[in-house]
């Protein structure tokens, strides 16, 4: 193919699983570092009354961010892995990258309570203790399925000529 000697699409897109992972886990941490805040003891109980409406309007604007980085993950993913049909060495790493990312989805079910409590303010201790129920299920999903994808996609770009 002509154009593969100036400029393969083929090869950039082997590359965006990688890509929408690493945007996945930057905003993660960075949510971990934005919401932890909330937590801190000297502003602790002003956040309880803040929290609600702050978190709404985030949650209901950073949603399509995390749907649509999972959803790019997954879907250039699997085109990758339907384009090699498993003649490559890269196959294996697109697999566990594609594990992780739908392991990011199944989460959804942990986290999906204390979102709206928090949203809903329904906590009679305050927002900020659902907020800390939420991080700690974040910290588990990043370890367990965010940061496993990532370290795949970038065995699966190493292992890409170029």
């Amino acid at each position: 193919m002509a154009s593969g000697l100036i400029f393969d699409p083929i090869r950039l897109l082997r590359a965006v699983p990688l890509v929408s992972s690493t945007a996945s886990l930057i905003y993660a941490t960075t949510e971990l570092i934005v919401n932890g805040a909330f937590l801190l003891p000297e502003i602790r109980a002003g956040s309880d009354k803040v929290l609600p409406r702050w978190y709404h309007h985030v949650f209901n604007r950073a949603i399509f961010i995390v749907v649509g980085l999972n959803l790019t993950t997954v879907t250039t993913t699997i085109t990758c892995l339907w384009l090699d049909r498993g003649k490559s060495t890269r196959s294996p790493f697109y697999w566990a990258g594609l594990a992780g990312a739908i392991g990011h989805m199944v989460f959804i079910p942990w986290v999906a309570g204390p979102i709206q409590r928090m949203v809903e303010d329904r906590n009679e201790k305050g927002a900020t203790h659902e907020m800390e129920r939420w991080l700690s299920v974040h910290r588990v999903r990043m370890l367990v399925a965010d940061v496993p994808a990532w370290l795949s996609f970038i065995g699966a770009v190493l292992t890409t000529p170029f």
